[in-house]
């Protein structure tokens, strides 16, 4: 679809949903009773079961800034980044929860939201908790035990507070041949190739509120998690014409990697309003250490190479929002933020000697340190546009200064947005949005790496800047009185600096910067209740999301997509809760699409089944709700034969210059079908 029919839908639906038939207002508003049919152990487990609401955590990029994870506890904002919101929720149990109401984002004194809000309601209680755990076993791989939570929750006075030990655990294996060719599509080499992936992950959690009646509120939240993980590649290399090899390549890394993460934040009455002083920090420690060896059929070693890494990463951020409310109708919010981001990292290149593996026959190192300073100031305004509709205003920018070395360089960044909610009935919410962003660098694509698994080399880029875009967005929602709820949402991006793959040099390339590129989107979410269809207790939850984009390629010159760009993603999802019994059943199933990847030497495509990105899609269940006390849980996934394709069309040097070399193509059986039980009770 054309770029500039997404407003032109956005306009349409605002004309059509007011010639909808009124009918009786749906239902926005879950008690806890509505929840008793999923047996659920914990309030996370309660949101993702709200029709037609999709829950998000909040941004792990660029600071705290406004808006966040689209959850509210007891109305207030969950704050912290990455996976917070998800702790923290998954710490409350099920039976403190009272109610769960969605809301319009654009209704409520929180500027940076926009489309549903969920505000969890909660009762104060005495100790809490459950216990879970979720053993998985693999085709061809050994079981992972050690999968699971427990989780503890309490109030003593003004206090509450909470606690969770969680372990994740992987034990795959993927197993395929691979061919390569040569430009006339002659194969000159098969591989034989297997990748295992073992790790573990433990992580440690608890939340502290403390709650005043003279309107003081104090939250803090603290998470370790400890990250170890082994892979290994195996290619057994056959040669088909005198151009290729016979071979066997192995390939191993250890990666250990350790995070710590604190936050809080403190609310009290000030300045005729309400002062909320927000503080995150967050320190990683990362190593990992690769080997590449490679033997002639016999085993004599022909080749050996290392790369190792060392990292820690630090980010602190400092926040105060000074809220002015006036009711239902108008707010203000005044806010400043200070950050700091900072990467020490050091990599080595080493060349072993093949009759000696000890011995070191070459090496190279590089030690890169690039800090970044950056404040922030926001003033936002939210009022009511008579009973229908609401109207938010943000405006403000940022000034960064990065250094790199002896390199420095200073940025002024504007940004804000304009959203408006309208609710024509009681049945349809219409929001648009637009906006103007800022984009975050990882600070890790400023510093050369090496892959030793797909053997290709990332050269350093001191030049690379955030990208800033132009965001205009749409959401049109409808609920029935069944229960059923439809949403359509459309966006348009015009993003300057895109940050993307960029040649440097001859034949090297970088993580680098595209002058201008677009990209737009249009999704629809439908939730289906089964109980209008004779079929009481069943949900059916259906996504699909499209994107496309345009950049023109920085070496030859054409436009294509954006790289590994999420092109399509369809899901579905089904959930059937037996009227009168214990006993429930369902499926997940997923399909997506990538847009390929534009590098100096070559071009990749990749295609990735979503069972293999997210665990427990591609799967189906069946749920007993009182098994000897207990909730069991038997599922299966991956059991239709899923794959990952790869293809790489490789040069001879760079693609704009060079001729063609050879194409790689693999495919890698994800070697399933996977069992997992989950046995869970709660208390």
């Amino acid at each position: 679809m054309p770029s500039y029919l997404v407003p032109s839908l956005m306009a349409s639906l605002t004309l059509i949903a007011p010639l909808a038939i009124a009918q009786q207002a749906p239902q926005r508003t879950y008690e806890r009773i509505f929840f008793d049919q999923f047996s659920p152990q914990t309030a996370l487990e309660m949101i993702v079961r709200v029709p037609g609401f999709s829950f998000q955590e909040a941004d792990t990029d660029r600071g705290l800034s406004q808006g966040g994870t689209n959850v509210l506890l007891n109305g207030r904002v969950i704050t912290g980044k990455g996976g917070a919101a998800t702790q923290q929720l998954s710490q409350i149990s099920a039976s403190s929860v009272i109610r769960i109401e969605i809301l319009d984002a654009g209704a409520l004194d929180l500027p940076g939201f926009s489309g549903l809000v969920a505000n969890i309601v909660t009762r104060r209680s005495s100790i809490k908790g459950n216990v879970l755990w979720e053993p998985e076993v693999r085709q061809a791989a050994d079981p992972a035990w050690a999968i699971g939570n427990a989780t503890v929750s309490a109030s003593f006075g003004d206090v509450d507070v909470s606690a969770s030990l969680e372990s994740t655990m992987v034990r795959v294996l993927f197993e395929g041949p691979e061919t390569l060719s040569d430009p006339e599509g002659n194969v000159f080499e098969t591989r034989e190739e297997s990748l295992s992936i073992r790790g573990v992950q433990p992580v440690l959690s608890g939340s502290l509120t403390w709650t005043r009646p003279n309107g003081h509120i104090l939250n803090t939240k603290a998470s370790y998690d400890r990250l170890s993980v082994d892979r290994v590649q195996t290619s057994l290399t056959s040669a088909v014409l005198p151009r290729g090899v016979d071979s066997l390549n192995i390939a191993g890394s250890e990666q250990d990697q350790s995070i710590l993460r604190l936050d809080a934040d403190y609310q009290l009455p000030a300045f005729a309003g309400t002062l909320k002083l927000i503080g995150f920090a967050n320190l990683q420690d990362r190593y990992v250490s690769t080997r590449l060896t490679i033997d002639d059929p016999t085993g004599v070693p022909l080749a050996e190479q290392g790369f190792d890494e060392a990292s820690r990463e630090l980010e602190g951020v400092l926040r105060a929002e000074q809220t002015w409310s006036s009711g239902d109708t108008r707010s203000w919010q005044l806010a400043a933020e200070g950050v700091f981001n900072q990467l020490d990292l050091a990599t080595e290149f080493l060349i072993f000697d093949p009759a000696d593996p000890a011995e070191i026959i070459a090496q190279q190192s590089l030690d890169t340190v690039i800090e970044e300073w950056r404040g922030e100031a926001t003033l936002a305004h939210r009022r009511k546009l008579g009973l229908k509709s609401d109207i938010q205003l943000s405006i403000g920018g940022e000034y960064s200064v990065i250094r790199q070395g002896e390199i420095e360089r200073e940025f002024v960044r504007p940004k804000g947005f304009l959203a408006l909610t309208t609710r024509p009935t009681q049945n349809w919410t219409l929001t648009g949005r637009i906006a103007r962003e800022v984009g975050q660098i990882n600070f890790r694509d400023f510093a050369a790496s090496v892959s030793l698994f797909d053997e290709i080399a990332r050269e350093n880029n001191s030049e690379l800047v955030p990208d800033q875009s132009w965001l205009l967005s749409g959401r049109a929602e409808r609920r029935f009185k069944s229960g059923h709820v439809l949403a359509i949402t459309a966006e348009h991006e015009r993003i300057t600096d895109l940050v993307d793959r960029i040649p440097l040099g001859d034949t090297g390339d970088a993580i680098g910067n595209i002058p201008s590129s677009t990209r737009s989107s249009i999704g629809a979410t439908a939730t289906l209740l089964g109980a209008p269809f004779g079929l009481k207790g069943a949900q059916l939850d259906l996504r699909a999301r499209f994107q496309w984009s345009s950049v023109i390629d920085p070496l030859e010159g054409f436009q294509r997509e954006i790289g590994n760009l999420r092109t399509r993603d369809l899901r579905a999802e089904f959930r059937h809760d037996i009227p009168g019994t214990d006993w429930a059943y369902g499926f997940v199933f997923r399909e997506q699409e990538l847009a390929p990847v534009f590098q100096a030497t070559l071009v990749q495509f990749r295609n990735v089944p979503g069972g293999a990105l997210t665990p427990g899609e591609n799967s189906v269940f069946l749920e007993h709700k009182d098994f000897f006390g207990l909730r069991a849980r038997l599922q299966v996934s991956e059991f239709i034969g899923q794959r990952t394709d790869f293809t790489r069309i490789i040069s001879a040097g760079r693609r704009d210059t060079a001729p063609l070399d050879r194409i790689e193509d693999r495919s890698r059986s994800l070697n399933g079908p996977v069992i997992s039980l989950s046995i869970g009770r709660a208390f």
